[in-house]
């Protein structure tokens, strides 16, 4: 007797090895049944499993449909190059995809003064609740949800430049934290995954059991002080995460 684990395994090697798409239509439930000699009951089982995977999706009059995944390589050191930040003349993460042969842009979901929650106090050495400029925006990349992303500033180094404008211009918000005087040293990320909020895994269409990875970026100027803290909730299914750098001593 076949198991829906064996239909799901067959579907999915053949999702894995190109033989079908993104985009692409799965055989139909008659077809599964005819073909594996099962209840219509069992096809549907593997496909469910597939779809929790996050590997295939039910369209509405058309059947099942293997689900695009963008996987962007996030190059984590080379992206924060002055060279490229200040030459592209686009957000670090746009230009970083377009290299790469895919479409972003993003959507600006808030610009706003808020107090300062605590993983933003804590790293910008502020009590928790000063008032903060933010930036919330959405990334997406080749039209699906990539990344919720929430920048945080201290007032007074964005007083009256185009960081609290919805554009902020040739060369990102980092260009113009540069035009104040100040000079950018040092990044620090920390990256961790857990399953997202149900607001989360709305704002970014993840299918059921799709995780996502919370990345904590801090920006420190020459001096050590730091000047933005970003807080961003990333598809983890849409991201691949790229590290090179010199052995230290």
């Amino acid at each position: 007797m076949v198991s829906y684990r064996q239909i799901s395994d067959d579907l999915r090697k053949s999702v894995e090895s190109g033989e079908y798409g993104p985009r692409a239509l799965l055989p139909s439930l008659t077809e599964l049944t005819q073909r594996y000699g099962v209840a219509r009951n069992t096809a549907t089982q593997a496909l469910k499993a597939l779809e929790q995977e996050g590997l295939i999706q039910s369209i509405s009059g058309r059947g099942w449909i293997v689900r695009p995944r963008p996987r962007p390589r996030r190059h984590g050191i080379d992206r924060y190059s002055r060279s490229r930040w200040s030459s592209d003349g686009q957000a670090i993460l746009v230009a970083e995809t377009a290299r790469q042969g895919l479409t972003a842009r993003q959507e600006i979901r808030e610009l706003a003064e808020v107090p300062a929650p605590e993983p933003v106090a804590e790293r910008l050495g502020i009590p928790v609740g000063t008032v903060v400029w933010v930036r919330r925006r959405t990334t997406i990349i080749d039209d699906r949800p990539h990344q919720l992303a929430d920048s945080y500033y201290p007032l007074d180094l964005v007083a009256g430049t185009r960081i609290r404008k919805e554009n902020t211009g040739p060369g990102g918000s980092y260009a113009r934290l540069e035009e104040t005087g100040l000079r950018l040293g040092e990044i620090g990320e920390e990256i961790g995954a857990r399953m997202p909020t149900s607001r989360e895994a709305t704002a970014l269409a993840l299918p059921a059991g799709t995780p996502v990875v919370d990345l904590t970026r801090t920006t420190y100027d020459t001096t050590g002080r730091p000047v933005e803290v970003m807080l961003a909730v990333i598809a983890a299914d849409m991201s691949t995460f790229a590290y090179r750098f010199p052995i230290p001593d």
